[in-house]
C-alpha cells in the first residue's frame, strides 16, 4: 500500500485509519491456527517477517505488533492484573491495539502521549513533560528513549512524575557486545541513520550500561527476563522473543 504517496495529500490519523484497515484485512489473508496474537486475540497462519536485519516470525498480520508487545501485553495482564487492579497509567508513544485494549478498561486512569504520533491522546515533549510530580502510578515506555535526543532528561522526567512506589516499564534495544552506549552523529541523515541502524530517527544504540544511565537519572532498576511460558512450542505460538528483558524502574527515595 503505498503510504508513502499518502503521506503528502492526508493528515495523520487519517493515514493511521488507513492503515489500521489495511492490517485487518491483511490478518483475514492470513487466517489460519498456527498462531495466535494474544493482543488482537486472532489465531493466523504464520506471523510475518520485520526489522533489520529482518526477524521471521515477528509481526502480527492484523494488529502490526511485534513480539516486545506481545510479551508487554502478557507481563501487564499476568504480572501486574492490568484488568482488574487501578492504576493512573502514562503510556508514551502508544502502540494503537495496546492503546484500545488499555482505553477500554474501566479500572485504570489511562493517558497516553508522544511528541508526533497521531493516536496520541495529547502531544508532548518526553524532555519536558507538562504534568505535576507523582502523577503516575504505571508508566509504559517502549523502545522510545532511543529516539530521544537527550535520552538523560527525559529519564528525570519519567523518574518526577512517577509516584514513589510507582513503576516504569521500560523496553529498548540494549546490545550485549556494547559495552558503552554508542552516540549517533547528529550530521547523520535520516536515510543514513535507516542504512545504518535501521530506523530513521534513532539517536544511539545502547550498551551494557543502560542501567547504570538508569541509576544516575534518580530511578532504581530491576532487570527481568521475562519468559510467561517455558515450552517452546507456546512462545512459537504466540510469537514471543526469548528472554526479552523488561527493565522496572521506580523513583529512588526523594529526601
Amino acid at each position: 500500500m503505498p503510504f508513502p504517496l499518502l503521506k503528502k495529500f492526508l493528515p495523520a490519523s487519517t493515514r493511521l485509519s488507513l492503515r489500521m484497515l489495511y492490517w485487518r484485512v491483511r490478518g483475514v489473508v492470513y487466517a489460519g491456527n498456527k498462531v495466535y496474537c494474544p493482543l488482537c486475540e486472532t489465531s493466523f497462519s504464520t506471523f510475518l517477517p520485520f526489522g533489520v536485519p529482518e526477524r521471521q516470525q515477528a509481526m502480527c498480520p492484523k494488529c502490526n505488533t511485534v513480539e516486545r508487545h506481545r510479551l508487554l501485553w502478557l507481563y501487564l495482564k499476568h504480572e501486574l492484573h492490568i484488568e482488574t487492579k487501578p492504576y493512573k497509567v502514562l503510556h508514551m508513544a502508544p502502540e494503537p491495539v495496546l492503546q484500545d485494549r488499555l482505553k477500554q478498561l474501566p479500572n485504570l486512569h489511562y493517558l497516553s502521549a508522544d511528541l508526533t504520533a497521531a493516536n496520541a491522546m495529547q502531544k508532548v515533549d518526553l524532555q519536558q513533560l507538562p504534568f505535576s510530580n507523582a502523577s503516575f502510578d504505571l508508566i509504559l515506555c517502549s523502545h522510545v528513549l532511543g529516539h530521544v535526543p537527550d535520552d538523560l532528561q527525559a529519564m528525570r522526567e519519567l523518574s518526577r512524575v512517577l509516584t514513589l512506589k510507582g513503576l516504569l516499564l521500560l523496553q529498548d534495544h540494549v546490545y550485549p557486545n556494547l559495552a558503552v552506549t554508542e552516540e549517533f552523529p547528529d550530521s547523520l541523515t535520516a536515510q543514513e541513520r535507516y542504512k545504518l541502524y535501521g530506523q530513521p530517527d534513532r539517536q544511539r544504540n545502547y550498551g551494557q550500561d543502560f542501567v547504570e544511565r538508569l541509576e544516575q537519572q534518580e530511578l532504581q532498576v530491576k532487570v527481568v527476563e521475562y519468559t510467561p511460558f517455558t515450552s517452546e512450542e507456546e512462545c512459537y505460538k504466540l510469537g514471543l522473543a526469548y528472554r526479552e528483558r523488561l527493565y522496572l524502574c521506580s523513583p529512588k527515595p526523594r529526601s
